[in-house]
């Protein structure tokens, strides 16, 4: 039986009704199309009386040709609401369970592209975490190796979904495993500020880690950019999260790079100055992000 697909307040029902005004079909052949009768899906599924089968679901944004992922708050077992009577009618929850739980590169990789411009929230019956990007300058990065890392690390599929208007790219995913996992090896759901987020101390203890997830950091929410009158770029970072603007100077401290101190703004930068610590950083960090390496290459012959 197919999971069932918990959406916000009224979205369950603006999804079927979009499809129905889209497709103009009469709901006998609008059900048929998306597997089910159409009865049920006028009656039933449109006034949310029963959450969506997730096939049914992917099937009315394949209709619609609108992702409605980002609106997901969970999925859930296809029997989850079906026991009725007696201590069966007592809702039940899975316990949460670590998707890994072991220590490695990736995983560092993964946090560090999480504390650059990811997100993860936690609420009662709302699960998701979220990786932001340029719907065009990060779209290559973005989907063709973050999407394959957290397949890799966690064994799950981000959805991918561009904001219409903001020329932002996004893979999300409603998964409570996946924030419980994350929150685990130190990424704690929430907002990044408020949580006053860092780099875990088990990545810390390793340079291999450190430099996954430096790169992690920096190919997602630092630049390269050239500079008026020499031949290579600076690498930059801008952070207002204190604790991560701390762990990040003592990560590369560690790692033998010189920074510049942080600007007193309201959103404070740093930068890699020295050419030859630019030329290590390149060697034996490096960047996953093609962005960054085009621009730094372009820097080199400008």
């Amino acid at each position: 039986m197919a999971d069932r697909i918990r959406l916000k307040k009224g979205i369950q029902k603006k999804l079927i009704e979009t499809a129905k005004e889209q497709t103009n079909l009469p709901w006998k052949e609008l059900g048929e199309k998306v597997g089910v009768s159409g009865v049920y899906l006028n009656k039933d599924l449109k006034n949310g009386r029963i959450l969506l089968p997730e096939r049914t679901y992917k099937r009315l944004c394949k209709l619609t040709n609108i992702n409605y992922d980002r609106h997901i708050l969970e999925i859930l077992p296809a029997n989850w609401g079906q026991k009725k009577g007696g201590k069966a009618s007592t809702p039940t929850y899975k316990k949460e369970r670590l998707l890994t739980e072991k220590y490695s590169s990736e995983l560092a990789e993964i946090i560090g592209i999480l504390l650059g411009d990811g997100n993860s929230w936690s609420k009662p019956g709302f699960y998701y975490v979220r990786v932001c990007g340029h719907s065009e300058d990060d779209r290559e990065y973005l989907v063709n190796f973050v999407k394959p890392l957290f397949k890799k690390v966690f064994g799950v599929s981000l959805n991918e979904y561009v904001h219409p208007t903001q020329k932002e790219l996004f893979l999300t995913l409603g998964n409570k495993n996946l924030v419980y996992t994350l929150k685990h090896f130190g990424f704690p759901p929430g907002h990044k500020i408020r949580n006053n987020v860092e780099i875990p101390k088990w990545i810390l203890e390793s340079e291999s880690y450190l430099k996954a997830c430096i790169r992690g950091l920096i190919d997602t929410d630092g630049s390269v950019c050239p500079i008026t009158g020499r031949n290579y770029p600076y690498i930059w970072l801008t952070s207002s999260i204190p604790n991560l603007r701390t762990t990040f100077q003592k990560a590369m401290n560690i790692l033998g790079f010189d920074i510049a101190k942080w600007s007193k703004k309201q959103n404070p930068q740093t930068f890699i100055a020295k050419k030859v610590h630019i030329q290590k950083y390149y060697k034996e960090v490096g960047f996953n992000n093609p962005k960054h390496i085009r621009r730094y290459n372009i820097a080199l012959v400008v």
